[in-house]
């Protein structure tokens, strides 16, 4: 049964355009993915749907009574704590509650009136058959539930909701939406605030959810483990795929890819038949000028077969450096301990980083991750025992909290005055390589948005050339396209990597290593997230009893051994296909500047010249065909490794 069905919508605001002739249907239950860059109108479809604004034309259409719940901005109950606060969603059960128990007190009491007495009874039966029905039994347990699944304690229960974070409100809006019986659930990146055991809480509950939902999120992780299907909002139009994210990403390139060829062919005809259409108009005969404007009109219909294609970022190609490093061990914790006031958050601390390692430190929030790094840094001192820093070690830290400085410069201008001694077109090609293209480089820095900041802050830290990149958070506020850009700088990286991340599929894209922080200990996994989550279920599987340490201690030698080769092998084929993209590039651009020259009336009249021209364009084609079957074997290689 459709649960929604938008008919010719279309949303503009004064002569923007947002949406335009959007048809679609989504059927009940439905767990729906919605991406799209950022300012694509993904934010207004949600308004729309909420009703919050109406559609410039066309009709959303849903069934008679249904409810739309959207996350809450703002908690108005301030005077709440923040267990009353979720319990009064269950406000209609509260009340049944309520009458119920004055139904009770009131047959506890002496009856002279027999049938008054058994009209109360069938009144006291009917309430609880609906109470039951409506959940009565458990919505007490499943706000428990799911404020600890959420990450808070139950020492938090009657904390006053003035003395909430906000990020533990904005936990506490997605509760009161994911438990608010709504029939259609937007959800408007729920995975902000959370720690990994919060985000599997999320999914799992999603993933049990019977109620249709769409979320917007840049967790593609979270997107592939809750999502059926996507909504893809691009140049103002709509196309729903069947499948997770990754599914959907591999739908979406085949389609863009297919018309990419579409539009090189019939680009190709086009310059043809311009070129036969002035060599027409050049002899200037009354057969020729009419054969020439039939020709014109067939040109018109054939630039209106070219398929709209939205423009995608550029392609990274920038090499980020680092400083060489004197010895293989790059840092080293032993028994290193700390604790604030009475609170230990660690103590016999063990790990060992080498050079051109990428490392992922996972834990719960306030396990005592950001401290590791503050140690390292040498902000913070142990309470015992030591942090050794290798010689030749250059640090950059990327601080999720730091904030560029507040200045008039421009961006670029900011980045020259840091780095006065890096060439102009070294500095405008870092800009472009992290999303900064020209026509915004003389934009304040003091009007960036908080992506902007995050990534001009970043590709400041890289620029210093450290060899070892402390990263805390660093897809926080970064779309998709931002996440995707950075995630390919620094597998071109050839420093090492100690990242803080609850991006688990930014940290499947970069960790050999994955360390996770639990109870004041550290734990090795040689290999990424999804390596992992394998070990750690086998790991609450097989009695620790199973394996010997000796052996234990063996198999993550090897293991770090082999990932190690697999990494260096996956490096090496990047850099491969790198070039080889390249080469294509350059052949491409030869063979258009070829066919151009073919395609002029002087040339085509010269048979000698134009024989020439299309021998040459001939071998630059086999020559092309060649590198792409070179390139197709490489990008198979990577993917196998």
């Amino acid at each position: 049964m459709a649960i929604l069905a938008l008919n010719k919508l279309s949303l503009a605001y004064l002569e923007k355009e947002v949406l335009s002739d959007c048809t679609l249907t989504l059927e009940a239950g439905s767990k729906t993915g919605l991406t799209g860059r950022n300012g694509a109108g993904k934010t207004s479809l949600f308004r729309l749907l909420s009703g919050e604004i109406s559609p410039t034309s066309g009709e959303i259409i849903m069934p008679r009574g249904l409810k739309v719940g959207i996350m809450e901005q703002e908690l108005k109950h301030t005077g709440r704590t923040l267990h009353s606060e979720l319990l009064s969603v269950f406000r209609p059960l509260i009340e049944l509650s309520r009458q119920i128990d004055q139904i009770n007190f009131r047959l506890s009491q002496p009856f002279n009136d027999e049938a008054a007495r058994q009209a109360l009874l069938e009144q006291q039966y009917t309430l609880n058959e609906e109470f039951i029905a409506r959940g009565g039994l458990t919505y007490e347990s499943r706000v428990n539930s799911s404020l600890l699944g959420l990450g808070f304690t139950r020492d938090d229960f009657d904390r006053p909701l003035e003395q909430l974070s906000g990020g533990q409100r904005s936990k506490l809006a997605l509760a009161r939406l994911l438990l608010s019986e709504a029939d259609l659930l937007l959800l408007d990146e729920p995975t902000n605030h959370l720690d990994v055991t919060a985000l599997e809480w999320l999914e799992d509950f999603l993933r049990s959810l019977n109620t249709a939902f769409i979320v917007i999120s840049h967790d593609r992780f979270f997107l592939d483990r809750v999502t059926e299907q996507t909504i893809h909002l691009e140049n103002h139009h709509m196309k729903l795929y069947k499948g997770s994210y990754t599914e959907f990403r591999r739908q979406y390139q085949a389609e863009r890819e297919a018309a990419m060829r579409h539009n090189a062919n019939v680009s190709r005809e086009i310059s043809r038949m311009e070129g036969i259409i002035k060599q027409q108009k050049q002899w200037n005969r009354e057969k020729t000028l009419i054969m020439a404007h039939s020709k014109e009109k067939a040109l018109e219909r054939l630039k209106g077969e070219l398929i709209e294609l939205e423009q995608q970022q550029a392609g990274l190609d920038f090499r980020f450096p680092a400083a060489p490093a004197s010895g293989n061990d790059l840092l080293t914790l032993r028994d290193t301990a700390k604790s604030f006031g009475e609170r230990t958050l660690f103590s016999g601390l063990q790990m060992q980083l080498h050079k051109g390692e990428k490392v992922c430190l996972l834990g719960a929030n306030g396990a005592g991750k950001t401290t590791i790094f503050r140690l390292i840094t040498g902000e913070l001192t142990p309470d015992a025992g030591s942090v050794t820093r290798g010689s030749g070690l250059r640090l950059g830290y990327y601080d999720q909290l730091q904030k560029l400085e507040e200045s008039g410069d421009t961006i670029l201008d900011d980045l020259r005055n840091t780095f006065p001694r890096l060439t102009e077109t070294r500095l405008r090609g870092a800009l472009a390589a992290f999303l900064f293209p020209a026509e915004v480089l003389d934009k304040p820095c003091s009007v960036l948005s908080g992506g902007e900041k995050a990534r001009l802050g970043l590709l400041k830290i890289l620029l210093a050339e450290p060899n070892l990149l402390l990263l805390d958070e660093p897809t926080n506020h970064l779309d998709i396209d931002g996440r995707e850009a950075l995630e390919q700088a620094l597998q071109s990286y050839d420093g090492a990597v100690l990242a803080i991340s609850h991006d688990r599929y930014f940290i499947n894209a970069l960790a050999e290593r994955v360390l996770t922080l639990q109870d004041g200990t550290l734990t090795s996994y040689c290999g990424n997230y999804s390596y992992y989550l394998e070990k750690r279920t086998e790991q609450t599987t097989i009695p620790a009893a199973a394996t010997a340490p000796a052996r234990e201690m063996t198999a993550n030698k090897q293991d770090f051994l082999a990932q190690k080769e697999a990494a260096a092998n996956r490096r090496k084929l990047q850099s491969k296909i790198e070039r080889l993209e390249a080469d294509i590039a350059r052949h491409e651009e030869k063979i258009a500047a070829l066919e151009q020259t073919l395609a002029d009336p002087a040339v085509a009249m010269d048979y000698q010249k134009a024989a020439a021209i299309d021998q040459e364009l001939q071998q630059a084609q086999a020559d092309l065909e060649q590198i792409m079957q070179e390139w197709e074997t490489a990008m198979t290689a990577l993917e196998e490794a």
